[in-house]
């Protein structure tokens, strides 16, 4: 049981938006898992107007950090397991461009440059087990993206190594998708401050097909960066699920899963990394079959991620 809270909980801790799988479902009104996103401008917002975009010189470089911090509460058969929490997880990486195409499109490197577990009481040991071995595992990864001037990914590729223990891999793999969606979408139109548009999404997620809708607020704008607010919205439709990081020989049925959360980032279009906090709580329900016999379980993750530059 112990397990399967461990890989319930990574299970859900990242989105890669790059891996769509045979037979997707599809929600109406958004796009198919794997496709780009869909911007739609809501409100100009107030005069001057103008054009936000992504000018990153050829040159740059920067490193960042990375916080998360995790929690759930699940309940499995009619038995409700305490909270568990993970220590907080702090990771670096390097990035640097490597081309600058004519019409604004930005390709550049990424490589993990370390991990460490902060001490925290009350973690579970075997949580913290699990998460022994993180810095070497960590400083493996390497990556390359291409995003377009406004901050739509054209491509992403990442190598996480030589593998090792499924349920850490999980996690590194949640880690790297959330780099490879720090670019922000932004809106085609001319805008001004008070400005809102609606991104829309659909996500495979370790496993899980997703559609997220985020709605971006322009709430602060100087010529060079850009501080927005995003409200978050994420629902599944119900669906097998397929995933490393569970127990071997378990089957997974999803029958529910919503998530909501928020986020206030300081955007600049001459960089690639944001000053960002979101928090994202989501609420499932699911069924595991193991050994001829299938629970029921409903899980509530909790997650806080935080990414700046290192000064």
């Amino acid at each position: 049981m112990s397990r399967a809270a461990i890989a319930c909980l990574i299970l859900f801790v990242g989105a890669d938006p790059f891996h769509a799988h045979a037979q997707a479902p599809r929600l109406d009104g958004y796009p198919a898992v794997g496709a780009p996103p869909t911007v739609t401008l809501l409100a100009a917002g107030a005069a001057p107007l103008t054009a936000l975009r992504y000018a990153v010189p050829a040159s740059y470089t920067e490193r960042l950090n990375m916080k998360m911090v995790m929690g759930m509460a699940m309940d499995m058969a009619g038995m409700s397991m305490p909270e568990m929490s993970i220590p907080p997880i702090n990771m670096t990486a390097d990035l640097a461009v490597t081309a600058v195409s004519a019409t604004g499109d930005v390709t550049y490197g990424v490589r993990f440059s370390g991990a460490t577990v902060e001490t925290a009481p009350g973690v579970n040991p075997a949580l913290a087990a699990a998460l022994q071995g993180l810095d070497a595992t960590v400083k493996a990864i390497k990556g390359t993206c291409t995003i377009s001037n406004r901050g739509l990914i054209r491509s992403a590729t990442f190598d996480l190594g030589n593998g090792g223990d499924p349920q850490l891999s999980q996690m590194i793999n949640s880690a790297s998708s959330t780099l490879q969606s720090m670019s922000m979408p932004l809106p085609e139109e001319d805008v001004g401050v008070g400005a809102r548009w609606e991104v829309r999404q659909g996500l495979a997620s370790n496993g899980v097909q997703m559609f997220q809708k985020t709605t971006m607020e322009l709430v602060g704008f100087d010529g060079k960066t850009a501080t927005l607010t995003a409200t978050i919205e994420q629902t599944a439709p119900p669906q097998a699920v397929s995933n490393p990081a569970m127990p071997p020989g378990t089957d997974v049925q999803l029958d529910h899963f919503s998530g909501t959360g928020t986020a206030a980032i300081s955007l600049p279009l001459v960089g690639l990394v944001p000053t960002s906090d979101a928090t994202m709580n989501s609420d499932m329900a699911m069924r595991l079959a193991m050994g001829g016999n299938e629970q029921a379980m409903t899980i509530k993750i909790s997650m806080k991620i935080g990414i700046a530059p290192v000064k």
